[in-house]
């Protein structure tokens, strides 16, 4: 049996985003053909912690830098180049890794998130003559910070590193001509994988004819997601066109939102829930908007809903078309008017066109059910050169 290391920043049950949920998904459905192990990171400071989750073997290494990745409190400029200098060269942690995949000796090394491990690991596998496949689910490669100092430091060495990586995925085209257009990954074979989005279903909510909209967001709750646009846009809507706004999320605009709606109750702030409870109300609502300012690389809250049979309504931005493929259930960033007037229209359609809008949601959402084929076609080809 093929043995295949996925590495990858954090992993179940550290749970950060998408990219943690995507990376388990992916080796819990390896596992069922191949021998799966993860090297993550973890908290502790001493030693390499193994067990097994779901058939796949996990190995947590210490944290040897001035402070964990998982610890979110703002550290200065000072502690960050520190942070990053460290991650980026650390000869001890890359003497530890290098002893743990020779003790593994995998097949193929399959990379996702580096941050807290360091892109020295493919000059490691370069060395050990293991193939490299790296799918870039963000652009920390190349802006991991919001300082042009460490991001060119980042970059320049990622850059030459990069150079040993044999296959590159961009879990969509947009992140995977961004990281080409930075000259990153030149010598390597190159594809689009979409990520697995495997959400529970629940029974969704009948929409009754031209009745006022339900409406869900679903996510961080941070000023680059764009969620002000949207409940700026539900401010100024009659309660005949919205009758509710469902926010189901953290972030720091929480107090504020709740500042300026007070008087509006139909602004409902769930905070954080479950994972069931968040496809559960992904049902109850009519539709999803995703706001997002950011160039989100994928979009994984589209699927989700789909998954759910909910219509998304989101902004043009980043891999997010390449999800939404009817630009009437798309609108630009921070267009508080456009969003405005794609929830009147969607809340005037009528029953059986909405029908229709729930059925090519959950036809939409089926190629995302599993990307294993795809991998496996990556896979055997590395294997057999």
């Amino acid at each position: 049996m093929k043995r295949i290391l996925i590495v990858n920043s954090f992993y179940f049950p550290t749970i950060i985003g998408g990219a943690e949920i995507s990376t388990q998904l992916l080796a819990e459905e390896l596992a069922n053909q191949y021998e799966v192990h993860v090297l993550t990171t973890g908290e502790h400071k001493n030693n390499i912690v193994t067990d097994v989750i779901n058939n796949v073997t996990v190995h947590r290494i210490p944290c040897l830098n001035i402070y964990s990745p998982l610890d979110r409190k703002n550290k200065g400029a000072i502690r960050k180049t520190g942070w990053h200098i460290i991650n980026a060269y650390h000869p001890y942690q890359a003497s530890i890794i290098r002893n743990l995949v020779k003790k593994i000796d995998p097949d193929i090394v399959h990379s996702q998130n580096l941050m807290g491990i360091g892109t020295y690991l493919w000059n490691i596998c370069n060395y050990l003559s293991i193939p490299i496949v790296h799918t870039t689910r963000d652009y920390a490669l190349v802006e991991p910070v919001n300082s042009n100092i460490i991001n060119k430091l980042v970059y320049k060495c990622n850059l030459r590193r990069s150079r040993k990586v044999n296959h590159i995925v961009g879990i969509s085209r947009y992140i995977l001509n961004y990281h080409d257009e930075k000259k990153l990954f030149s010598n390597a074979k190159k594809s689009v994988i979409g990520n697995i989005v495997n959400a529970k279903q629940f029974k969704r909510n009948e929409r009754k004819n031209k009745t006022p909209l339900s409406i869900g967001y679903f996510g961080q709750v941070a000023a680059n997601k764009g969620v002000m646009t949207l409940v700026k846009a539900i401010q100024h809507l009659k309660e005949d066109i919205v009758k509710e706004l469902v926010i189901c999320g953290t972030g720091d605009l929480i107090e504020e939102i709740q500042k300026i709606t007070q008087n509006d109750k139909r602004i409902i702030i769930k905070g954080k829930i479950s994972q069931d409870e968040v496809y559960r109300q992904m049902a109850q609502v009519d539709v999803t908007v995703v706001p997002s300012i950011w160039a989100e690389p994928f979009g994984r809250v589209i699927i989700e809903s789909y998954q759910q049979g909910t219509p998304v309504i989101a902004t043009n931005v980043g891999g997010i078309p390449e999800l939404i493929t009817d630009s009437k259930m798309l609108f630009e960033p921070e267009k508080i008017e456009e969003l405005q007037h794609k929830l009147e229209w969607l809340q005037t359609m009528s029953e059986n066109k909405f029908k229709e809008l729930v059925e090519d949601s959950y036809e939409n959402s089926k190629k995302f059910r599993s990307n294993i084929s795809y991998y496996e076609k990556v896979y055997s080809e590395l294997l057999k050169n």
